[in-house]
């Protein structure tokens, strides 16, 4: 899987830092990292104002039906910097947000994951969702010599990568010790073979936030479809971003026979099965 990751990686940051990048941006030269880090949020800003590109833009209150909603649970992880939805600024606190509501306002009680990372928003789908609904939530395993099934990006190669240091650490996902775990059940394998007949047409909440190219996409949400019943939400993260552009190719072309939404501000898209 690590093959030719750097040259691949290299090549995405001077795509973007070539579009993104503005005269504003050149005192940043001296610190070519933020530069880049500058050039790539300026793509995905521009991708969310700019005009009806792509799938519409529409609040999770104007598409699922809702009286009301008396609170979202945040789970409090201070001093962690591997948990990003804080960190990382407004676009993805509102995707977590709005994940978080789409979680109360359907009262999902089978919910499926792809992309377990560090367990963060499995923790959140636990804490949002009712007293007897099970999180389901998919990843490869840890350390384990596995080739992926399905074309992979840059991006996902370093994530893999990212995560052994935290594996060693003796801490790794972290909802550990914390109630909410009860709610959560861990699955390890590649998304792409992962057997999900046993929910088949059972789950309530489906969220695709694994493998971001192209075919994985495709693949995760075909896989989606089959687990889902009318009235189940599939929600997809990324949506948008230039350095996962597979996610925003799938999602531009199932729009064209799918109503799918993409929230204001933010990543998230989701649709109602």
């Amino acid at each position: 899987m690590q093959l030719g990751r750097r040259p691949r990686s290299w090549a995405l940051k001077a795509k973007n830092l070539a579009l993104g990048a503005n005269a504003a941006s050149l005192r940043l030269l001296l610190t070519p990292r933020r530069m880049v880090d500058y050039a790539t949020q300026s793509l995905f800003l521009l991708s969310t104002v700019d005009g009806p590109r792509g799938i519409p833009t529409r609040s999770v209150f104007d598409v699922l039906p809702c009286e009301s909603v008396e609170e979202v649970k945040i789970a409090s992880l201070q001093g962690d910097k591997d948990y990003y939805f804080f960190t990382q600024g407004g676009p993805f606190l509102a995707d977590l947000l709005s994940l978080c509501l789409i979680c109360r306002i359907t009262r999902a009680t089978t919910i499926f994951e792809i992309g377990t990372c560090y367990g963060y928003t499995a923790l959140h789908l636990a804490l949002n969702s009712p007293p007897n609904a099970r999180v389901y939530t998919l990843d490869i395993p840890i350390g384990a010599p596995l080739e992926p099934k399905l074309k992979t990006s840059v991006v996902d190669e370093g994530t893999v990568a990212s995560r052994e240091p935290r594996a060693a650490t003796g801490r790794y996902l972290c909802f550990e010790g914390m109630e909410a775990a009860s709610k959560i059940t861990c699955l390890y394998a590649d998304s792409a073979a992962f057997d999900y007949s046993p929910f088949h047409r059972n789950v309530d909440l489906f969220f695709i936030d694994g493998a971001h190219s192209y075919d994985y996409v495709r693949s995760d949400t075909l896989n989606a479809f089959k687990c889902c019943h009318p009235g189940s939400v599939i929600a997809w993260h990324d949506y948008g971003r230039a350095e996962v552009y597979g996610v925003t190719r799938w999602l531009n072309e199932l729009c064209e026979r799918r109503k799918i939404y993409r929230i204001p501000g933010g990543s998230l898209a989701f649709s109602v099965f």
